[in-house]
């Protein structure tokens, strides 16, 4: 069926709009999965950005609290930490320190006393403390990377920074595994 001539030039841009109006509600209806499927995306994007910026933020505190104990490493070195830890199987290795720790006298055999200072030739120092039934082990641990004071500490008390000498007096202690 043809319109009369007349009918469609006076309603050709209303016929026009319309075809025009329903192609684009038919696009919208057709573009609905993806555009669930964008948002899904979206959201996943999100997530994980949320995540990696959380991720940075745990990194940037633990870098701040090695600092703060790298300052705390520093001052006990710096202090000339009296005792530090040898392998209690050669005792020309030194041993490193670890949180927990047992360390004894190797003269006495008896566990170091609470509250001592105990350090290693690697910038690892630590505090002795009661970690329960008369035992006591290494807490407090804090690390630094200047080994210019950890050297500077050895020699005070006549240890050689290269290797472990075995001394026994006030500057070796064994660490127990």
């Amino acid at each position: 069926m043809k319109l009369p001539f007349r009918y469609r030039r006076r309603h050709q841009p209303t016929i026009i709009k319309a075809f025009l109006g329903m192609a684009l509600v038919g696009c919208a209806i057709a573009s609905i999965p993806d555009t669930q499927r964008n948002l899904e995306r979206l959201s996943q994007i999100r997530d994980r950005a949320a995540a990696i910026s959380q991720e940075q933020e745990l990194q940037r505190l633990d870098a701040e609290k090695i600092a703060e104990l790298a300052k705390v490493a520093d001052a006990r070195y710096a202090a000339g930490c009296n005792t530090f830890v040898v392998s209690l199987a050669n005792t020309s290795k030194f041993a490193n320190i670890t949180p927990g720790g047992k360390v004894i006298n190797p003269t006495t055999g008896a566990n170091l006393a609470p509250g001592l200072v105990v350090c290693d030739d690697k910038g690892t120092t630590g505090i002795m403390a009661d970690v329960g039934s008369g035992e006591t082990g290494i807490v407090d641990v804090a690390t630094t990377q200047n080994f210019t004071l950890v050297k500077q500490a050895m020699q005070l008390h006549g240890i050689n920074p290269q290797s472990g000498d075995g001394r026994i007096g006030g500057a070796n202690a064994q660490i127990k595994h």
